[in-house]
């Protein structure tokens, strides 16, 4: 089963991108009642996410990376350039990115994929007390 749903950053909202996609997130869970495990923008939009998260001390704080081999996370160091490739909301809500240019600048899909190609899991129902934003 596939749901997806698509929003629009609006021009004022460019400086707190992260709470515009955490909205997004729980509007699209009162929908459906699923959280979405996929986020798709173009390129340009990932491109700001990046550079604001690079630029915001505060996004940046919000930061953590995963390391492949062991699986510890860390926070990034204060001069190593952040290329975000996932959001996390809410601990079991986990978002890929996946590029789609045929969406327009600040418009970005989500969207729930049951069997996403990439054999990820599936996230699960999260109660509304344990709602959280930071980035993987």
């Amino acid at each position: 089963m596939i749901v997806d749903k698509k929003y629009l950053i609006k021009e004022s909202e460019w400086a707190n991108w992260s709470d515009t996609l955490a909205n997004a997130i729980k509007d699209f869970y009162d929908i459906f009642k699923l959280y979405p495990n996929i986020l798709q923008a173009n390129d340009y939009t990932f491109s700001q996410f990046d550079f604001l998260t690079n630029v915001d001390s505060d996004e940046r704080q919000r930061v953590l990376h995963e390391d492949d081999i062991t699986g510890k996370t860390r926070l990034p160091d204060k001069t190593e350039e952040i290329i975000l490739n996932s959001f996390n909301y809410c601990e079991k809500a986990d978002l890929d990115f996946a590029v789609d240019n045929q969406l327009a600048n600040k418009e970005f899909r989500l969207i729930y994929d049951d069997e996403p190609e990439w054999d990820e899991k599936v996230p699960v129902d999260c109660p509304e007390s344990e709602f959280e934003t930071s980035f993987v």
